[in-house]
């Protein structure tokens, strides 16, 4: 996560204190100036003494010593003026150099001017113009600074140290540099009592890998807990890159948070996901996500939509072990693809996604179910989809009976993302109603038990069937159906819990139902009376599609 650290935040109060020892108020206290000089010309103007000092120039007072090539000194106002290699020292460790000073004994003010360098330890401040005045405790310097501690290095346009406030202000062009990156603002506030530093306008932060994360209207920083607040920002972790209208980030602990319009976009494999708020975990590699989540994902010229109550990221060292959680009521919605859930686990690595606890999946026009169902993505196109224990498939037709297929398991299989076979292993059963050839009309229904069968599809419509172990079936004309034997045990009919794109995107605006829900199912042919042998294949034939189409 790419926040600044407890050394890069904490800055500000290693580099204000000592700076503000240089201007203590015993500093250039209300004693008279004292001073020598190689060289001294007095004169007196208007009643005014003004002393000329030439060479080796020493002025003190108090605690405070002034080195100079030379000076100008009123000393009954106590103002000064020195020129040349001006030197300041305060104790045993400040040491402030410039080109120019102008100390004015009245007004508190101290003017440093041209080449300024502010010393202490390994803490070195450059400018050309730094002031002071003793009795308000305000420091300026301006026109650009530059900070330098060790490997942090601060650089701004304007300063401001507010001594009595607590407070140093560093204005346009805020640029923080450190070994583990850059911070770039307009306007940095630091409490040095609270040890939080504010940083105001967009405000970016770069890491030593290049990461980067975004604050539109600047982030807080607390030295104290250790905790950082973006605001409409952007913030960058192993797998995501996250935006939200408040961003935090707890260092102690290696938690962080997006509430928010939250936007978590995947750098690897254009995974997008939204929420209203996110917390993640460095530690664990956990990600939740809450608040009307969904994923969106670009799936061969589509996009696969999923959201839940819940989303949970996983991540990991290794890819096999990368997957997303979905909790409780799960939709996903895709245009040939469409399905609900109470939970789903979704592989990164090799696109399978585990549907749990009652799903229910349709394609085109057929209904699956089972009590967990995995579909197996590849090259982000559906390659497989497998209904374990309890599957159950059912097809509607042009005259709204229902087709069905159940079993122990069932695996379907795609080519060009279209159904091109299903088998069915371990107590088949199944109904399908025969229509006419030429016309809508029921010829009768097929029931038909076998210990496995498998179904054929061309372009997309049932074309042969092959039935195995033991099959027994029955004919039964129309007239001799009755409700009972319509269903196979276990029926369960849902249309109506399909989700719809607005549905799963959980869109306000009510949405049809698709289109592909009211077309036709293909017709199939009367079964062939006599006994049922193992693997025998049954011709399934369809309507004529030149009559369909009005040829």
């Amino acid at each position: 996560m790419s926040f600044p650290t407890k050394k890069e935040a904490g800055y500000a109060g290693l580099f204000i204190l000592m700076l503000l020892l240089l201007f203590q108020v015993d500093g250039f206290g209300q004693k008279r100036l004292r001073y020598e000089a190689d060289k001294q010309i007095g004169k007196r103007e208007n009643g005014v003494r003004t002393d000329y000092i030439v060479g080796n120039v020493i002025i003190k007072q108090g605690e405070t010593t002034i080195y100079a090539d030379s000076a100008i000194v009123q000393k009954e106002s106590s103002v000064a003026e020195a020129f040349g290699d001006v030197r300041v020292t305060e104790g045993d460790s400040i040491d402030i150099r410039a080109r120019r000073l102008l100390y004015g004994g009245g007004s508190g003010t101290a003017r440093l001017r041209e080449e300024v360098v502010y010393r202490d330890g390994e803490t070195v401040l450059y400018t050309d113009s730094l002031d002071y005045n003793k009795f308000d405790g305000i420091a300026r310097y301006f026109g650009g600074g530059r900070m330098v501690d060790g490997d942090n290095t601060l650089v701004s346009d304007f300063g401001v140290f507010d001594k009595q406030n607590n407070t140093a202000r560093f204005y346009g062009g805020v640029e923080l540099r450190t070994k583990d990156g850059v911070v770039n603002s307009d306007t940095l506030i630091y409490n040095t009592e609270t040890k939080v530093a504010t940083f105001k306008g967009p405000t970016t932060i770069t890491d030593k890998d290049g990461n980067e994360s975004f604050a539109e209207n600047g982030l807080i920083r607390n030295t104290n807990s250790e905790s950082t607040t973006i605001f409409n920002g952007t913030i960058e972790n192993e797998d995501y890159i996250i935006t939200g209208n408040q961003l935090n980030y707890d260092q102690l602990n290696d938690v962080s948070t997006a509430t928010g319009n939250v936007v978590m976009t995947s750098k690897t494999d254009e995974v997008v996901i939204t929420g209203e708020r996110s917390v993640y975990n460095k530690k664990t590699g956990l990600t939740h996500i809450f608040g009307n989540p969904v994923m969106r994902r670009p799936i061969e010229g589509d996009t696969l939509y999923l959201s839940a109550d819940t989303l949970v990221s996983i991540d990991s060292q290794k890819d096999a072990d990368k997957r997303l959680l979905a909790f409780h009521d799960v939709k996903i919605y895709k245009e040939d693809l469409q399905g609900i859930a109470d939970s789903l686990v979704y592989y990164f690595a090799d696109s399978t996604i585990f549907f749990y606890q009652d799903p229910v999946l349709w394609n085109d026009r057929s209904q699956l179910s089972g009590d967990t169902i995995s579909v197996l993505m590849v090259e982000k196109k559906i390659d497989q989809l497998k209904l374990h224990s309890n599957a159950f498939v059912i097809t509607q037709d042009s005259l709204e009976n229902f087709n069905q297929v159940k079993g122990r398991q069932l695996a379907a299989f795609f080519k060009d993302s279209e159904l091109s076979r299903i088998d069915v292993n371990g107590n088949g059963e199944s109904i399908y109603f025969v229509l006419e050839e030429e016309e809508d009309v029921l010829v009768g229904m097929n029931r038909i038990t076998s210990g496995s069968m498998q179904m054929e599809f061309l372009e997309g419509e049932l074309d042969h069937i092959k039935f195995y172990t033991n099959p027994e079936g029955k004919f039964v004309p129309p007239h001799e159906l009755q409700e009972p034997d319509k269903r196979l045990t276990g029926f369960s009919w849902r249309a109506e819990e399909r989700p719809t794109r607005p549905a799963v995107l959980r869109l306000e605006e009510k949405a049809d139902s698709p289109e592909s829900a009211t077309e036709e199912a293909p017709a199939v042919e009367v079964l062939p009376k006599g006994e049922l042998l193992p693997g025998k294949e049954l011709p399934v034939q369809k309507k004529n599609k030149k009559k369909d189409r009005g040829e």
